[in-house]
């Protein structure tokens, strides 16, 4: 099992909650993420920066950006939030 903690760059905790550690990270990551903040629509991780761990399970601190597809200006293009510090622990 896996503890996930989001918080903003200037380290207020944003959200938190658990994975299995035989899943698909990213897509708990964001899970977590949504659950938390509830934006629409829904976001996805864009950028996942390096740090410690491994690549499968990267436990350790990363900086992550979140973000989503958007159809304006007739074209299809990247919205990006604010980069978020993301502590994993195994627990």
């Amino acid at each position: 099992m896996l503890s996930i903690r989001i918080c903003d760059t200037n380290g207020a905790l944003i959200a938190e909650g658990t994975c299995s550690d035989s899943g698909y990270f990213p897509i708990a990551l964001a899970s977590v993420y949504n659950a938390a903040l509830k934006p629409v629509p829904a976001r996805t991780i864009e950028g996942f920066g390096s740090g410690a761990g491994s690549a499968d399970y990267p436990v350790g601190t990363r900086r992550v950006a979140f973000g989503y597809g958007s159809s304006s200006r007739g074209g299809i293009g990247r919205i990006f939030d604010d980069d978020v510090v993301v502590h994993v622990e195994r627990t």
